[in-house]
């Protein structure tokens, strides 16, 4: 006998399995690191939180307080969690999470106006701000955001179109980095650098198309590192008006980096040489 086959019930399966998909990837966040992290810098809103009796016990004292700020909590099964976030690895932890909290341009620009215009200023604290163009891969973009926050950058700006958003997935990838950095929205990428440029910062592009490298380059001053997207680099009209464009030399037979690992490259070097004496 020939069985055919319950499409019914495989229909029903692909649409839960959409519908979870598409609830982790917007709104979700999940896993001990990633929650605990977030609840306890407590500068990303938590609509609610959910966690298995295990994970309770083990992080009962964040989340009894986080219940008595306000965020409602309940007591779920492990399958329930996992029917929520779409991923069986939450660790019995998980929290829908709010709209990110991008920072205005308008502190960052009042940031970096005291940075360099104060006679008390050190090398240490040299502003150095990231601008991402166009990062749409969202495991890209958090490993940019994990090696802005290791070399203490002062604020990653982006754009608000062609841009990975900050969401759990970016959250997960950085580290928790997100919840430490000043990050920024804007309309117009072109119009912000060149303000900053007006604040004294350089404008460095990493662009793996010039014959100018970082070994070869001054970069002691306050900058603003550009890094382009994963398919089409850094837009014309950015490029156009950065101070320098670097590469990293290559001495494999591999031509390129990806973002991230370029931008941690290039991010340490800058730095270097501004805490060189």
């Amino acid at each position: 006998m020939i069985h055919k086959p319950d499409t019914d019930n495989s229909a029903r399966k692909r649409k839960k399995k959409r519908e979870y998909s598409g609830n982790h990837q917007r709104g979700w966040m999940w896993g001990h690191h990633a929650v605990t992290e977030t609840l306890a810098t407590g500068t990303w809103p938590v609509i609610e939180l959910y966690a298995n009796q295990k994970a309770f016990d083990q992080f009962s004292d964040l989340i009894k307080a986080k219940q008595e700020s306000g965020i409602p909590f309940e007591l779920v099964s492990s399958d329930r969690l996992e029917q929520l976030c779409g991923s069986s690895e939450h660790q019995g932890l998980v929290a829908r999470m709010g709209a990110f909290p991008y920072e205005p341009i308008e502190n960052l620009m009042h940031r970096l106006a005291s940075a360099t215009n104060s006679p008390e200023s050190s090398t240490a604290t040299v502003p150095l701000v990231v601008i991402c163009d166009r990062l749409q891969d969202a495991f890209n973009f958090g490993a940019v955001l994990r090696c802005c926050d290791g070399a203490k950058v002062l604020a990653v700006i982006v754009g608000d179109h062609s841009q990975s958003a900050v969401t759990p997935h970016v959250a997960r990838s950085s580290s928790g980095a997100v919840n430490h950095l000043a990050i920024v929205k804007v309309h117009d990428l072109v119009a912000t650098s060149v303000a900053l440029k007006e604040l004294g910062l350089q404008l460095v592009a990493a662009d793996a198309n010039t014959q100018a490298n970082i070994w070869s380059a001054k970069l002691t001053g306050p900058t603003a590192l550009i890094i382009g997207s994963e398919a089409k680099g850094i837009c014309d009209d950015l490029l156009k008006i950065c101070d320098q464009r670097l590469c990293i030399p290559m001495q494999g037979k591999v031509t390129s980096l990806n973002a991230a690992v370029a931008t941690g490259i290039l991010l340490y070097e800058i730095r270097r040489q501004q805490l060189s004496p």
